[in-house]
């Protein structure tokens, strides 16, 4: 999956209804427009527990990469790619500060730092990913706007455009 032009080498990882996975940047713009060609965006952190979730699973050693936060739509005030409330922040000391694009930041191992959007530092970004669960089949609703490139994403997850074989999966 790592040769797919977006997805980076790492694993999909699944928590709850989400799968996470490491997206190419370099920019955090370029990032949240490959988390969503996958039908997500970056990700969204709510609590402590999936911060370090984060951390120990999907974030590349002493290397800084984009989530999901920034203050780009209004200057002061941040929000998440996905529209979640901020309900939780892990912010290093000092920040956020005067920059816009939030991300796991190297130099305070766990703590969130503020960068510009073209960060020299920061060239992936972690990708949150609802799902649903039916029976063996994860349904996730992927970017085309052809059939051919929604395909070709549903591909990049692992799997293809849905078959529908009963009324039930239908509906």
């Amino acid at each position: 999956k790592g040769d797919v032009k977006g997805l980076a080498e790492s694993p999909f990882i699944r928590r709850g209804d989400s799968a996470y996975v490491v997206v190419e940047g370099p920019s955090w713009e370029e990032a949240e427009a490959n988390a969503n060609k996958l039908g997500g965006h970056l990700v969204t952190i709510n609590s402590e527990q999936e911060d370090q979730f984060l951390i120990n699973n999907l974030k590349p050693d002493n290397n800084d990469i984009w989530i999901g936060i920034s203050d780009r739509l209004v200057d002061g005030n941040f929000a998440w790619s996905s529209g979640e409330d901020v309900s939780y922040t892990n912010w290093a000391p000092g920040e956020p500060n005067t920059a816009t694009y939030g991300k796991f930041w190297s130099r305070y191992e766990g703590k969130w730092d503020d960068a510009a959007n073209n960060d020299p530092s920061t060239l992936k970004g972690i990708t949150e990913i609802p799902y649903i669960i039916r029976e063996d089949s994860a349904y996730v609703i992927v970017e085309g706007p052809t059939w051919e490139e929604a395909e070709a994403n549903a591909i990049k997850l692992g799997g293809h455009l849905v078959t529908i074989n009963d009324v039930e999966e239908n509906q």
